[in-house]
């Protein structure tokens, strides 16, 4: 592969990573801000970020599918079919001046397409990787999680000097240069070619996740409840963080820089990432995030200021910037090429799960209960996350399935 190119198609993916993360920045970080602004209670709130989970859900693994299988469309146009859409929804919600159902619909689907594109933007990376281009997924996504800081803290400066108006705003520029960014990579002749010969047994197999598939990766399920749970508390500290902080003295600019800190912590683990799996085992890494999982949300118990709320924030650089990069990279080792898309896929929508679990029984114990009671659940759903998630990969891929690490 040509080493230039390569280098180019490097800040490509890492612009393409920055801009999805800013985009969906204002839209689902900021979402509680927004959506209280418009009089939402809190479990409406949560309703509203349930049902945008719920859609991505059902499209993930629809689309995934269909990426794995069509031998017309690339993901590009996929991804860029996904972005008009998402575009013409935004529109919607700043122009049109709707009641609070109207509000809610057109917020649900905003957020549906935008964690649907999430998969999508890694296949892409890894199609790339895949077909020997010298890239590194890790890098990328550290600088995501950079870009996503650095929008975060002026978000929450901004938001509180102005109006929450200006999220969705935001939101339009940045999905712009996102969908302009997405057409500019280059094509993969050769990658459609093998697409071709491989998707054939895949489409003989049927529906999305058949039997065969279970059988070749057993511990699947297990691994996916595992994820789903750690990620019930992964969104009740992303959905209600406002929530958490306000009673401790917190302000909209304190959550733009508790986000920011979290953002920034991830980006060691990002960077380091070929270091830490070179050394390491991704199983052995999703072991170590699983288990830092349960003693963040600990430390977000126990918080008695908005300090401690940011401590709390710190461990993300060893739990979701662990497990991120560690299971994509796992999902890449262990399955064959025809099934890659669609775990990837899975996966997200096992996090997705758990973010609408989350997101409905944060905000009803908020209402019904308190913040205490909410995080009492959030350390139950890490505990029980970080066991499925030991388990299922305590076991190896046999030599049948295995692939080698890229």
């Amino acid at each position: 592969m040509n080493r230039t190119s390569d280098k180019v198609l490097s800040l490509q993916s890492a612009g393409l990573q920055g801009l999805y993360w800013m985009a969906l920045c204002p839209m689902y970080s900021f979402a509680s801000v927004y959506l209280l602004s418009k009089n939402f209670a809190n479990q409406q709130i949560g309703w509203v970020m349930a049902i945008g989970n719920i859609l991505a859900v059902v499209l993930q693994p629809t689309i995934g599918a269909f990426a794995d299988r069509t031998k017309k469309f690339s993901l590009k146009t996929i991804i860029g079919s996904l972005v008009i859409l998402t575009l013409v929804l935004l529109a919607g919600l700043i122009f049109f001046h709707v009641n609070w159902l109207g509000i809610a619909v057109f917020y649900c689907s905003i957020v549906a397409l935008l964690l649907t594109l999430q998969p999508l933007v890694t296949s892409l990376i890894f199609e790339y990787i895949n077909a020997g281009h010298n890239l590194s997924f890790s890098a990328t996504r550290a600088v995501g999680s950079l870009a996503f800081a650095i929008l975060s803290s002026f978000l929450g400066i901004w938001v509180n000097r102005t109006s929450p108006n200006i999220l969705p705003i935001v939101c339009v520029a940045l999905v712009i240069c996102f969908l302009f960014l997405t057409l500019a990579f280059p094509p993969l002749h050769e990658l459609k070619q093998a697409r071709k010969t491989i998707v054939q047994p895949a489409e003989q197999k049927g529906s999305l996740v058949s039997g065969g598939f279970l059988r070749k990766y057993e511990r699947f399920i297990p691994f996916m409840i595992g994820i789903g749970c750690l990620f019930i508390f992964h969104t009740i500290i992303n959905v209600y963080l406002v929530q958490i902080i306000t009673p401790l003295g917190g302000k909209d600019s304190d959550l733009g820089i508790s986000l920011t800190i979290a953002a920034l912590c991830e980006l060691p683990a990002f960077f380091g990432f070929s270091y830490l799996v070179s050394r390491f085992d991704t199983r052995t890494l999703l072991k170590a995030a699983g288990i830092f999982y349960v003693l963040r949300s600990l430390v977000f118990l126990f918080a008695s200021s908005v300090w401690m709320v940011n401590l709390g924030q710190v461990i993300q650089g060893v739990t979701y910037a662990l497990y991120l990069p560690a299971s994509v990279y796992y999902i890449n080792q262990i399955m064959k090429d025809e099934d890659k898309v669609k775990g990837q896929t899975l996966i997200t929508g096992a996090t997705t799960l758990g973010s609408v679990c989350g997101s409905i029984v944060g905000g009803w114990l908020l209402d019904r209960f308190n913040i205490q009671i909410m995080l009492i659940f959030g350390v139950a759903a890490a505990v029980g996350g970080c066991l499925f998630v030991i388990y299922s990969v305590s076991k190896k891929a046999s030599p049948k399935t295995a692939l080698v690490q890229p």
